[in-house]
């Protein structure tokens, strides 16, 4: 790809931030904020966090690491069996979801209605 092209793409997407640790606000909840979908701390390297004769990544990355790790622990989880009629409702704001293909050879129809959120904080 051209400088040109991907200067033109980057425009049109823009990288996108989001906090680590965000308040539920409705519950006023910490909550964890970390998924796949994250890649790196913006602000972890401030001269606050960084001590002298050690290499900045790899403390990020471990950080980031173990954060996701924690979606992976069993006691943060609720596992739903599906049923015929079933419905199952969450708060994206606090809950991480993956869907497990494990309804094969039954299909399953999935609908998502979305609301419009809160800014993160």
């Amino acid at each position: 790809m051209q400088p040109d092209e991907r200067r033109k793409l980057a425009a049109q997407n823009p990288d996108v931030e989001h906090p680590v640790v965000r308040t539920h606000p409705e519950t006023g909840e910490k909550i964890l904020y970390v998924g796949s979908f994250t890649t790196h701390f913006v602000n972890y390297h401030t001269p606050q966090n960084v001590r002298y004769g050690l290499d900045k990544t790899p403390g990020a990355s471990l950080l980031l690491n173990y954060l996701q790790s924690q979606a992976l622990i069993p006691e943060y989880q609720v596992r739903f069996r599906w049923k015929p009629n079933s419905v199952a409702v969450w708060d994206n704001r606090s809950t991480q979801h993956y869907a497990v293909m494990d309804y094969w050879p039954a299909p399953r129809k999935m609908e998502r209605a979305g609301i419009v959120g809160d800014r993160p904080y």
